[in-house]
């Protein structure tokens, strides 16, 4: 019997990590989303994979250096401020849940590894971006931790930079926070069982079902067997 259980447990674990290695398959290889109504600059899995976000325009910056607070982030107090064709972003320092003004800053680094500092420009922009969509990664400027991700997008057909973009309210910023999974995990198993993984062809979900089907019919004829005594014979 203990060599049936190791068989249970292998099979359970198998079933959990395959389940979560596939969902976590990037949006862009899991076939074709629904049709939009609306013509966007930007690639959903940029903007689909968060815990937490908030997005915003220039419309919602006031004061002056232009700024804009947002609260609640990723279990932070948020501040983005624009200036000089500088954006800037840090987390409030909390002294006691009051803020007495100290900020943590955080850094840029673009797609390619380069960190840009804590202070991110037009042209930084213009030259990271691709089709008018650009994505950061943001760290904590003094001890490196992971502080999210910063989008930046906006219709190049209309505007041809991101400052004219800017000035019309049509530059779209998102700051995310934290990773989930694209698709719903029970709904992807169901598909995969079945053999309907979307735009998946039949032989390569077949592939995939087989492992998956075999591990649960294991698991239930091991729990027939330890639940009803005289199917295991005794």
């Amino acid at each position: 019997m203990a060599n049936e259980q190791y068989g249970f447990v292998f099979a359970l674990v198998f079933i959990v990590i395959f389940a979560t290695v596939v969902s976590t398959i990037p949006a862009d290889l899991q076939g074709k989303g629904e049709a939009g109504d609306t013509i966007t600059p930007v690639n959903p899995s940029l903007i689909s994979d968060f815990t937490d976000s908030k997005n915003f325009t220039k419309a919602v910056f006031i004061g002056f250096p232009s700024r804009y607070s947002y609260d609640d982030l990723g279990g932070y107090n948020w501040l983005c401020a624009y200036d000089s064709e500088t954006f800037v972003i840090a987390a409030k320092v909390l002294w006691l849940g009051l803020w007495l003004g100290a900020l943590s800053y955080v850094e840029f680094i673009n797609e390619n590894g380069t960190n840009l500092g804590p202070a991110l420009t037009f042209d930084d922009i213009t030259n990271d971006a691709v089709d008018g969509t650009v994505r950061y990664n943001l760290i904590f400027e003094d001890n490196g931790n992971d502080a999210g991700a910063f989008v930046i997008y906006w219709n190049t057909t209309t505007y041809a930079t991101p400052a004219l973009a800017w000035d019309a309210s049509a530059l779209y910023l998102l700051h995310g926070i934290g990773i989930t999974a694209n698709t719903n995990l029970v709904s992807l198993l169901i598909q995969l069982l079945f053999l309907q993984l979307p735009d998946c062809p039949i032989l390569l979900s077949v592939i995939f079902a087989t492992p998956l089907w075999a591990s649960i019919i294991y698991l239930l004829w091991f729990i027939l067997v330890n639940s009803i005594p005289f199917l295991g014979g005794g």
